[in-house]
């Protein structure tokens, strides 16, 4: 009967980027399907073959992917961006002329793997050519298919030895050489690079597989990525070098290696798909790790306007945050989730994560920006982007996060960095919950302070006065001069 025909209509969302412009009915526009389910038992059939196409490799999002076409087209120059300069890792860049160089490096780092370990090659050759299956599914499948099983198998076998013999030898020893291996000084930042693209990943569980053999998935294993990361204090990883359980052994040939005296009770505490999420997953800092204040949800916190208001209303620069009040000043950690607020009234304060931009930030922030536009975690980081961007809008704000401690600029002029900022993370999507509460806190305080004019009389006064210790200062000195001359003008008449 047709009263109970039901149906549905599904747009090919699928299409590819930069094609096709409108969403008209005509041959040229999005196709559609329309879908007549006439009994109930359709719809759950239905229902079920939609949920295996999502469970299916074929249309989930893969592990390794490939930079968005969007976000290539918005880049000049994507060699530099996105493209290994001297070592390709993975099947998406292998064997373009421009890293033959690099093949033969990594030859040579596999070697000393295998040498300095001990271990068996036709054994982890065997554990990486037994999951070949699975690793396969995590790269574009148009790339992994021009290689046979054995090519694959050999290309990752190799990559991961020499990646993770790379990592130790850089963080353990602190020995490595500009000349060991061939290697030329200036491309020792440039190989760092390189493992944090995007295109230019292994699966994270070959690097699992490998370090088993010789080091256990503890904290010592997480620190030694921190390390890598540049996320540590000298301090930190000293001691950790100092303990007795963790001494270093020189080999002849002038490599070295840990020795293993330490337990393996401890696991990874949350799986990732390959360096650059784990990366990510370190700069972003775990929510449990973090003060629990920080992040509490607007749904508690007040009216439905409130949530409105916490992702239309934009945000105001740090200069105007600061002439409402608002003190900029460091985040204990250097999480970027750790963005907190606090208000007493009349002034507040807005701590933030410290972060340094170099020369090499903007391809780093690019790539994290293209994973997680092309996987299935959430836009944090973009969102921790677009947060700098609503607070940043000239030079004047880099100075003054500058001068709080939170922005360390390596990069150049304070208009370069703004420039940054303003154009790195735009027209991306954020996260609809990243710092909601944040963003109620300040809508919540600048309404009140606008609102009061007795709190803008006050936050004037505080900051035109103690706004800087100079000001305090000749503020302090005014007072004392104006006390002796009184002091001086009462002796000088009433002196017996």
């Amino acid at each position: 009967m047709a009263g109970n025909e039901v149906r549905l209509f599904v747009e090919d969302l699928e299409q590819p980027a930069g094609g096709g412009g409108g969403g008209g009915s005509g041959g040229g526009g999005a196709s559609a399907t329309e879908l007549r389910i006439r009994t109930f038992d359709e719809f759950k059939s239905k229902i079920l073959e939609l949920e295996q196409e999502e469970k299916s490799p074929s249309t989930s999002k893969l592990q390794c992917p490939k930079v968005p076409p969007r976000l290539r087209s918005n880049v000049e120059d994507t060699n530099v961006y996105y493209e290994p300069q001297v070592m390709s890792f993975g099947p998406y860049h292998h064997g373009k002329p421009n890293l033959l160089a690099g093949e033969t490096l990594k030859l040579k780092l596999a070697a000393a793997y295998f040498r300095i370990h001990k271990l068996s090659k036709d054994e982890i050759y065997g554990t990486i050519s037994g999951d070949i299956d699975a690793l396969k599914q995590c790269y574009n499948p148009e790339s992994t298919g021009k290689y046979t099983i054995e090519e694959l198998s050999v290309m990752l076998l190799v990559d991961g030895c020499a990646l993770l013999h790379y990592i130790l030898r850089v963080c353990l020893c602190g020995c490595f050489s500009h000349d060991e291996h061939g290697i030329r000084y200036r491309d020792l930042s440039r190989i760092h690079q390189d493992a944090l693209l995007l295109e230019n990943q292994i699966p994270y569980r070959i690097l699992h597989q490998l370090v088993e053999k010789i080091l256990p998935l503890n904290a010592y294993w997480r620190v030694i990525l921190l390390e890598f990361f540049g996320m540590t204090d000298e301090s930190t990883f000293s001691e950790l070098l100092q303990e007795e359980s963790f001494l270093m052994r020189k080999m002849k040939n002038g490599s070295c290696s840990p020795i293993i005296q330490f337990n393996n009770t401890e696991k990874e505490s949350k799986p990732c798909h390959h360096l650059l999420d784990r990366y990510r997953t370190n700069f972003l800092g775990d929510e449990r790790s973090i003060n629990p204040t920080h992040l509490k949800t607007v749904a508690c916190q007040g009216s439905v306007t409130d949530v409105k208001y916490q992702v239309m209303a934009s945000f105001r620069n740090v200069k105007e945050l600061m002439a409402a009040g608002i003190h900029i000043k460091r985040s204990p950690t250097r999480y970027l989730r750790d963005i907190s607020f606090t208000s007493n009234g009349i002034t507040a304060c807005l701590r933030l994560p410290p972060i340094t931009i170099d020369s090499s930030t903007e391809t780093l922030f690019l790539n994290l920006i293209a994973y997680e536009m092309s996987s299935k975690v959430s836009h944090d980081f973009i969102s921790y982007l677009r947060f700098l961007d609503c607070l940043i809008d000239h030079a004047d704000d880099v100075k003054e996060l500058q001068s709080a401690g939170v922005l360390q600029n390596c990069l150049g002029t304070h208009e370069k960095v703004a420039e940054f900022f303003n154009t790195v993370s735009s027209n991306l999507e954020s996260n609809f919950h990243a710092y909601k509460d944040v963003r109620v806190k300040i809508w919540k305080h600048l309404k009140s302070h606008y609102n009061n004019r007795h709190k803008m009389w006050i936050t004037q006064c505080l900051h035109t006065y103690f706004g800087s210790p100079w000001t305090i200062i000749a503020l302090v000195v005014a007072t004392l001069a104006l006390f002796f001359t009184g002091v001086q003008t009462y002796v000088a008449v009433f002196r017996p």
